[in-house]
């Protein structure tokens, strides 16, 4: 995957359960490790399987808050389509991931749907899959070239990114306004084309927006707090933040707090902030009315579209076509969060 140059800074978070990232949240969308059950060691899900019934692997990069999100809606998917998951986790390391498909695929395993650590790694893994004709279909973040698995589905990064630019834009009204911009993880299709859209449509349609700061965060929250709160002090009647992931929402909040401007839409100080995923940090920020836009990862039909591919393939059924699947976030404000509120996965249970 090509790299994008833009200045550095990094992201905190505050609470101490789990981040985005995305992609995501739990609870407080702050970051959590993997549960011992989802480890190397642990492939529990799969051992209580009827025989009669088919093994998909699933293999996740991480567990963050995002990544609860995508794992309840996938078991939610197997469910209904009848299988049963093999699930494990990586834990950010590229060769563990591969050790864990292998061990999928000796099992048993029909399918593997696969996020990714290592873009450029997974190749081996999908060879792998290939070799012993396991169809491997990734979802969510794409390995360096999609076209190496028979089908990717994940959100439109780009036009997520776009969305936020022509908010801004909007909000900004022809008048000169100050934006920090945190960015997720260079390496990726998600966190390039997430800046890269809000990128151009501001260079394009509203140049009056002045991006006085770009923070690549990586995906991970230490640094949010520290950058929110440098940007403050050298512009302190700073107009607006856009955030790449929900994660980073309780870091931004942490230093508005400090210096009275965590206030809602509408008042007096308030910071436009537009965020991606829709985890239930950004359900109750909208609920409470300090966000501005969350643009909402459908991630229910994300999750389903990757593993019913698996599932198809094993079955003898074609790939869907096209094999690239982007789907672009699903605009939520707080005002019309109540008749959206059923799409955002994060409100369930927030």
């Amino acid at each position: 995957m090509k790299k994008m140059n833009f200045s550095a800074l990094g992201v905190v978070i505050v609470s101490g359960a789990m981040v985005l990232s995305a992609c995501g949240g739990s609870s407080s969308s702050t970051e959590a490790t993997s549960a011992p059950a989802e480890s190397a060691a642990a492939p529990a899900e799969s051992a209580a399987a009827p025989a009669e019934e088919m093994v998909i692997g699933v293999s996740f990069d991480k567990m963050i808050a995002f990544r609860e999100g995508e794992k309840a809606a996938i078991e939610a998917a197997a469910k209904e389509l009848g299988v049963t998951l093999d699930f494990q986790v990586a834990e950010e390391d590229a060769q563990r991931q591969s050790s864990q498909i292998e061990a999928m695929i000796a099992n048993g395993a029909k399918g593997i749907v696969s996020i990714p650590w290592d873009i450029e790694a997974v190749k081996a893994d999908i060879d792998s899959a290939g070799a012993a004709g396991v169809p491997f279909v990734t979802f969510d973040q794409a390995p360096s070239d999609p076209s190496w698995v028979s089908f990717h589905v994940g959100g439109d990064p780009y036009a997520d990114g776009a969305a936020a630019g022509k908010f801004y834009c909007t909000t900004a009204g022809g008048k000169d306004f100050t934006l920090l911009e945190f960015q997720g993880g260079l390496n990726n299709d998600n966190g390039i084309n997430r800046s890269k859209g809000l990128n151009d449509v501001i260079a394009k349609d509203c140049p009056n927006v002045k991006i006085v700061a770009q923070i690549p965060t990586e995906w991970k929250p230490e640094p949010a707090l520290a950058g929110t709160e440098n940007t403050l002090a050298k512009y302190p009647a700073l107009d607006g933040i856009y955030s790449p992931t929900d994660g980073l929402l309780p870091a931004i909040f942490s230093a508005l707090d400090k210096v009275g401007r965590n206030v809602k839409v509408g008042e007096d100080g308030h910071v436009v902030i537009v965020s991606i995923d829709g985890d239930s940090g950004a359900c109750k920020a909208l609920r409470d009315g300090l966000i501005d836009l969350d643009l909402v990862t459908p991630l229910p039909q994300m999750t389903k579209d990757a593993l019913a591919a698996a599932v198809d393939q094993a079955k003898g059924k074609p790939a869907p076509s096209p094999a690239l699947k982007k789907i672009a976030g699903l605009e939520v404000t707080p005002a019309n969060l109540a008749e959206n509120e059923a799409s955002v996965w994060g409100c369930s249970g927030a």
